[in-house]
């Protein structure tokens, strides 16, 4: 068992050695035997408790009590074949007296010391009174972490007459067997041991056994210090000099990856809560990374490994070994800082060569398995899932590089508090210039070239609203370079308009044509409004570099547009062709807007021929009239271009073609098929359809036939609906004749009126040495007719 696949760091052994030797007094589980001062126990429906405690108040603490379940999985289940014995909850017993205080705070202290906790943040809390009776046990398991803070736990048990029951409590290769019998009346027994040990009760031999459970807690809000250790400083500041040594001359992204001894759950993990050597190694190596100016930050190495495995039918599928690994992932999740803050950095690989102590993983089993059968008597696939606490270590002036391999919004977190603070001149100072090139770096390292590489279409506006606030044109404008051929989305309008501003007209020519040429084929509408935003707020009469600037930004925009109706044809990837794009009403006002806007008539002409050759996608008879509509009340003068007249004789030829006239009603139930086929039941529902005066029948044909049946319907769209008749043998299709197309139409009918009504009120200037066209009188004729409709 154990993960294989990942190379460790071979190359920092000196500092494996080092960290190593950051040992300490404290161990996984401490206990001892101790003449006390016995507490006063007050058990509800029982008493006072008197020591030692007698077989007739064992019975009567028994009555009071209830069966113990056990945790398994998200489930608590009783079971006395895995824990048989009775407990009693803290809510319904007290534990104190006069000398319980001072008697438990020198178990608290030798508790503290033998497993290395703070004395002065440890809390003991009572949680359960447990009555094992002759027999009673539990077999191997871990506690789970019952509230905020809780480190190990503590069991203190009481004088009574019995054998048997050790407590044995493992952690890695070790063991301890805690023999807790106690008889005489001034003495207890206690042992403590962390959360993460795997423990055991065995099994009572003679009379019985009753102990009270306490919860260690460990004191402290987030940013604690760090737990009592030993002073390490010497090794410090040797691993200090060794870690300015590596960071000065590793690649951008390493790291150095401790995995802590202890196993920790995510909530759980904290600087202010590592536990034994944990605590020291954490603190001693937090002293060495601040003075090389490195970054030192807690997370959990999650490893997923797949495989496949022999498929045995009389094994349960855990029990499965997995017999060869095909692939794996390593990331590093859930980061904690220093002050226990739980910095959002994502998930960051994991890589070769990181990873610290050697071997640590190799006897590891995992934490989850997960197995799919295949098709088949044998070869089931495996998964196998590690989750391990880890220390991570990157050298400060590369962190930005670093955690731009989580994803670009963890960088940008960590830079932008950084900015305010950044210019300064002490140790370690950066200045924000210097954090934006790491920025700009990072970004290209990762080859996000194309914008949609973030998930969350976040990356570019909170880039270039760092970039603004570092108020460096060159740094803003690079970075508009690189990314021009990027994806772009209209949702970073308002940080690109106020970036252009920053990097000047001049700036803007240098990237703007080609983040046009390379998004009008994808988002024909987004680059539009941006360009029209970008002229309503930089173009004036006096400011001609504007000006220059976006006109030839639009004039690659109208190059570009045959490309987003008509995608080209890539004959080295035919199925990924890219969608022709439909072009609205806004898409159309902003394009015609521009066009008026730099002079542009002879491509507006152009468009206008483009987008006629495309009705499905600039719709004639919907998105050009509320286009009109829209350039009208933005610019009357666009009235008066030949562009606009000819978009308003094509929405209205379409519209009078279509409309001119009410659709007619039906005059009886024939139906227009062409079925093309002969078999039994085609034959029939022709002749239905035929049929001007047969509004309903039945074909009674078998299960596939009526299939085939309905399937014709659907796909011709006729004017029927169909149930099965389930009577008889054959059961029938029964067919009724409706009116759906005629509603339709008149539905269509309806809309064409309102848009015909929206083109008398957005007709051209037809100028003085134009007459007015008859279509007008066409209009308004067609609109004067009243046939019942919404209209």
């Amino acid at each position: 068992m154990g993960f294989t696949q990942l190379a460790y760091n071979t190359e920092q052994i000196d500092l494996e050695r080092l960290l190593q030797s950051c040992d300490r007094p404290g161990d996984y589980c401490v206990h001892s035997k101790l003449v006390s001062t016995m507490p006063r126990l007050d058990v509800k429906g029982v008493g006072t408790v008197a020591f030692p405690v007698q077989t007739a108040q064992v019975r009567s603490l028994v009555a009071a009590a209830e069966r113990a379940p056990y945790g398994r999985g998200p489930e608590t289940v009783l079971d006395t074949s895995v824990r048989d014995c009775w407990q009693i909850d803290s809510a319904a017993f007290q534990v104190g007296g006069a000398g319980w205080g001072g008697a438990l705070g020198r178990i608290l202290k030798q508790v503290a010391e033998g497993l290395g906790c703070p004395l002065e943040r440890l809390v003991a809390r009572p949680y359960k009174l447990l009555v094992y009776e002759p027999g009673g046990f539990f077999t191997t398991h871990r506690d789970t972490e019952k509230e905020a803070g809780m480190v190990g736990t503590l069991v203190v048990s009481l004088p009574t007459e019995g054998a048997g029951g050790e407590l044995v409590v493992r952690h890695n290769d070790r063991e301890s067997v805690i023999d807790l019998c106690v008889s005489d009346p001034s003495m207890l027994a206690y042992a403590a041991f962390y959360a993460d040990c795997a423990h055991e009760t065995r099994p009572v031999q003679q009379g019985h056994r009753v102990a009270v459970v306490f919860n260690l807690i460990l004191r402290g809000t987030a940013g604690a210090h760090l737990g009592r250790a030993p002073d390490f400083a010497e090794q410090a500041e040797v691993i200090s000099a060794m870690l300015r040594t590596w960071a000065s001359r590793v690649r951008s992204g390493a790291k150095i990856v401790w995995l802590l001894d202890h196993d920790y759950s995510t909530a759980g993990l904290s600087f202010s809560a590592l536990k034994g050597t944990d605590a020291v190694v954490a603190r001693t190596l937090a002293a060495a990374a601040e003075s090389a100016d490195c970054s030192l930050h807690a997370a959990i190495v999650h490893i997923t490994e797949f495989g496949h495995g022999e498929f045995d039918w009389y094994d349960d599928e855990d029990d499965i070994e997995m017999v060869e690994a095909d692939d794996w992932t390593c990331s590093l999740e859930d980061w904690v800082a220093l002050d226990d803050s739980r910095p959002d950095f994502g998930k960051i690989p994991l890589l070769d060569g990181e990873l610290l102590p050697d071997q640590a993983l190799t006897d590891a089993d995992p934490d989850e398995r997960r197995v799919e059968e295949a098709s088949g008597n044998a070869g089931a696939s495996v998964e196998h899932v590690y989750r391990k606490a880890a220390l991570v270590v990157w050298p400060g002036e590369k962190a930005v590089e670093t955690l731009a391999r989580g994803g670009i919004l963890g960088a940008i977190d960590y830079v932008e508090p950084r900015l305010a603070a950044a210019g300064g001149t002490g140790a370690g100072a950066v200045s924000s210039v210097a954090l934006g090139e790491q920025l700009l770096n990072a970004w290209a390292e990762k080859e996000t070239r194309s914008w949609r590489h973030d998930p969350r279409r976040e990356g570019l506006g909170r880039m270039l609203a760092v970039l603004r606030k570092i108020s460096d044109p060159g740094l803003t404008l690079r970075f508009l370079t690189m990314t021009a051929a990027g994806d772009y989305k209209r949702t970073v309008d308002a940080e690109l308009v106020a970036a252009a501003g920053q990097v000047g007209a001049n700036g803007t020519a240098s990237f703007l044509p080609d983040l046009v040429r390379s998004n009008i084929p994808k988002h024909p509408g987004d680059v539009l409004g941006l360009l029209w935003q970008l002229s309503q707020t930089y173009c004036s009469p006096e400011n001609g570099d504007w000006r220059e600037a976006l006109a030839a930004a639009s004039e690659a925009a109208f190059a570009a547009l045959p490309h987003a109706l008509n995608p080209p044809y890539d004959s080295e990837r035919p199925w990924n062709r890219p969608t022709p794009k439909d072009l609205d009403e806004q898409t159309i006002c902003d394009l015609f807007s521009l066009a008026k806007q730099f002079g542009m008539e002879s491509r507006a002409m152009g468009a206008v021929r483009l987008i006629s050759k495309h009705p499905d996608l600039a719709t004639p008879d919907r998105a050009i009239p509320r286009a009109l509509a829209r350039m009208r009340k933005r610019n009357a003068s666009l009235r008066e271009t030949r562009s606009y007249r000819a978009l308003w004789r094509r929405a209205t030829a379409f519209l009078l073609h279509r409309s001119g006239v009410p659709p007619e009603e039906p005059s009886d139930w024939y139906i227009e098929a062409r079925l093309n086929c002969n078999c039994r039941g085609c034959v029939q529902l022709q002749a239905f359809c035929d049929s001007p005066t047969i509004k309903e029948t039945k074909i009674a044909v078998a299960r596939p036939l009526r299939r085939h049946l309905r399937s014709k319907i659907d796909s011709l769209k006729l004017d029927i609906e169909y149930t099965t008749e389930a009577q008889g043998r054959p059961y029938k299709l029964v067919c009724r004749k409706n009116s759906a197309s005629y509603r339709q139409r008149l539905a269509q009918y309806a809309g064409d009126l309102h848009q015909m009504k929206v083109l008398l009120h957005t007709e051209p200037d037809w100028g003085m040495h134009v007459s007015r066209p008859p279509e007008m009188e066409r209009l308004r004729t067609a609109t004067a007719r009243s046939h019942g409709s919404p209209a």
